[in-house]
This record gives C-alpha cells, sequence and structure tokens, in this order.
C-alpha cells in the first residue's frame, strides 16, 4: 500500500465544530410551527443544493428563504438565523494543521455557500487574526460554491484529484458523512468517517506520529 502524502478534510464537524440545533432553534424561533412546511418546500425545490454550487446569488437564497411563508422576514433575519449554525475552530487545531503540512500536502474540500464561507473569514480575523487561513494552513482550498461541484457527486473529487495533481492512493479524506467518504474511497482515496465520538486531534496526532 502507497504512504500518505495528502490529507483531504472536510470542513464542517471536522475542523470546524458546527451546531445544527442552534440553527433550528432560530429558524424556530423566526417561523414558529411553519417550519416544516417551509423545510420540506425548500428542499423540494433543491434550493441548497443550488446555492451550494452557486447556482444562486446570495441576494437570490436569501430572498427564497425570506419568502418561504406569508411571515414578513427581513434579510436580516434570515442571514443571522443561517448562520447560528457555527460554533468555532479551536486554536490547536491550527497548530496542528501546520505541523501535518510539513509532512504532507493538505487541502480543504468543503459543501459550503457564499454566505457561510464569508461567515468563517470574519470568524478568523475577529477570533484569531487570520487573514491568510486558506493559504497558511492548505496548500488548497475547494469550496463547492466556487467550483460549482459538491459531494458526494464523483466529479467534485476527480476535480481535486486533477487540480491539485495528487494520486488517490495516496491521499486520505477525512468527512463526516458516510456518504462523501464512500464517494472517494470508489476512486481509490482512503477515507475516514470522523463520527461525533471520535476526537479529530488524536487523529492528526497519529498521522504525525505514524507517517
Amino acid at each position: 500500500m502507497s504512504a500518505i502524502q495528502n490529507i483531504i478534510f472536510d470542513f464542517g464537524n471536522v475542523l470546524f465544530d458546527l451546531n445544527f440545533s442552534a440553527v433550528d432553534r432560530s429558524l424556530r424561533q423566526l417561523l414558529g410551527d411553519r417550519l416544516e412546511t417551509a423545510q420540506e418546500k425548500l428542499r423540494a425545490s433543491g434550493v441548497f443544493h443550488l446555492y451550494e454550487t452557486g447556482g444562486l446569488s446570495t441576494e437570490e437564497f436569501v430572498d427564497v428563504l425570506r419568502l418561504a411563508t406569508d411571515l414578513p422576514l427581513t434579510a436580516g433575519q434570515v442571514v443571522e438565523a443561517w448562520n447560528t449554525i457555527f460554533d468555532g475552530m479551536p486554536r490547536e487545531r491550527f497548530d496542528i494543521l501546520l505541523r501535518l503540512r510539513q509532512r504532507y500536502q493538505v487541502f480543504l474540500l468543503s459543501n459550503i455557500n457564499e454566505l457561510h464561507a464569508d461567515w468563517i473569514d470574519a470568524y478568523m480575523v475577529r477570533e484569531h487574526g487570520l487573514r491568510d487561513f486558506q493559504s497558511r494552513y492548505f496548500d488548497a482550498v475547494y469550496y463547492s460554491h466556487l467550483i460549482r461541484l459538491r459531494k458526494p457527486d464523483r466529479e467534485i473529487y476527480e476535480y481535486v484529484l486533477a487540480d491539485a495533481e495528487i494520486r488517490p492512493e495516496e491521499s486520505v479524506f477525512i468527512d463526516d458523512l458516510e456518504e462523501n467518504v464512500q464517494a472517494a474511497r470508489e476512486l481509490g482515496i482512503r477515507g475516514i468517517v470522523k463520527t461525533p465520538e471520535m476526537d479529530i486531534m488524536e487523529v492528526m496526532e497519529g498521522w504525525l506520529k505514524n507517517g
């Protein structure tokens, strides 16, 4: 088996902690008993997939959410609720990414949208003083809304392998969703599912110790 030379991280719930219950609470506060109906309507429309792959502008996306019910919601209310999904990224994860980059190529591959990407950029500056976190901690960053592809579609993994000029058998991908990891494995990339009980720091330290 080829030695690992490349590590590809998912972002949310792997490196950056998310809080799905917080966003559910925020949306419930805005929509009340209309929430489930609105969510079903939005999922059926494919709006989340479109926004994550750059098929909708942020303004269009916010308007779709704002008008999903007959409640008089403002764009600001929608954006604030949408961004409550984030908890944070502990400092020690940044430090170990730098250590990993001394031995491996390190990449970020995330299904993400413009609103969330902008929130993360602002968070990095506000909480960690980082204006260059992408280039400082990763050899390349692949955001779904920018490359217009998303996991678990096969094409996004093929894109990353070709763009980064890396070999699948020399690469490992870690994601919190089984379907995303399985899709990577089908291309020969080694995969790890990040479960809630898994300590990502222990996994990263293991790569440093064992090579």
